[in-house]
């Protein structure tokens, strides 16, 4: 038994050696979300096109309203009508989603090779690689507590919570952290601020922190923010069934399969016990021992 422990001991360490070792960053994703992060809310706002189908298909922003493929060079005025005119506006918008996938030059990547459409979810990362980064992304919280609640699946955050707090003892760490790592939220200790690197936005957590967190006492009403509406309306992390909720239920699945794991190995202990006494017991009786 002692042999068998020191063999999965020595698995477990290879296995997370190789894994550190191996590159996890896809770079047609990488370059997806660095042609992602050129759109903002004041150079892409009120169009009928969402920026991640844009980046999608090679666009980039070159300045408010106008598009550059990054790989043929190619220039793409996105200026609309005014919306009060309705059928100018209707046709204009309608001739804009074609010309995504129309007005690169003949031979382009992207006329061609759509990028797969995989981009437009969060990252799908591997079990091992889910636990260590968030593990790393809680300790930028540490000691920071704030008011966010999601607007559903609450207890069920709160039981993974408990289970990864009791697997990776992190210290100091709150529900609240715990929960803006799980919706895709980043801290940026310096500026006080949380980041998305789906939707680049930014916003303050000062004004959710509880009274503890405050370095001045202050009187008034702390009020509560929910993390995924923080979002951009487009982010991936907001999506119904590949957004956030995916990484809750990876996490659901992973202590599920690490519980089963448990109660295997507290039966073989028990077997391999119960054998060492019968094998004790018939020396007794013959006379052996």
């Amino acid at each position: 038994m002692a042999t068998l422990n020191r063999k999965r001991k020595l698995d477990q360490t290879l296995i997370q050696k190789l894994y550190h070792d191996v590159p996890s960053k896809d770079p047609t994703r990488e370059s997806f979300l660095k042609r992602l992060k050129t759109y903002d809310v004041f150079n892409w706002s009120g169009k009928p096109v969402d920026p991640p189908l844009c980046a999608l298909h090679g666009w980039e922003i070159a300045e408010k309203d106008v598009l550059k493929c990054v790989m043929c060079h190619q220039f793409m005025s996105v200026t609309l009508p005014s919306p009060t005119k309705d059928a100018p506006y209707k046709h204009a918008c309608s001739k804009l989603k074609s010309r995504l996938a129309s007005a690169h030059s003949k031979f382009c990547l992207y006329s061609t090779n759509q990028v797969p459409d995989s981009v437009l979810e969060i990252e799908h990362v591997s079990n091992m690689e889910l636990q260590d980064t968030i593990q790393q992304q809680l300790l930028a919280f540490k000691n920071i507590e704030a008011l966010c609640k999601v607007s559903e699946l609450q207890d069920e955050i709160k039981e993974i919570f408990d289970w990864f707090l009791e697997t990776t003892a992190i210290p100091d760490v709150h529900l609240s952290s715990f929960t803006f790592v799980l919706t895709g939220w980043k801290f940026l200790q310096d500026d006080m601020l949380l980041k998305c690197d789906y939707c680049n936005r930014k916003w303050s957590i000062e004004p959710y922190l509880s009274q503890k967190n405050l370095t001045e006492k202050n009187d008034s009403v702390r009020t509560t923010v929910d993390p995924v509406a923080q979002h951009q309306r487009w982010c991936a992390w907001r999506a119904p069934t590949r957004g956030w909720k995916s990484r809750l239920l990876q996490l659901q699945q992973l202590k599920e399969s690490r519980c089963r794991e448990k109660r295997s190995r507290l039966s073989s202990d028990s077997c391999d016990s119960l054998t060492d006494r019968m094998r004790t017991v018939r020396k007794l009786l013959n006379g052996t021992l």
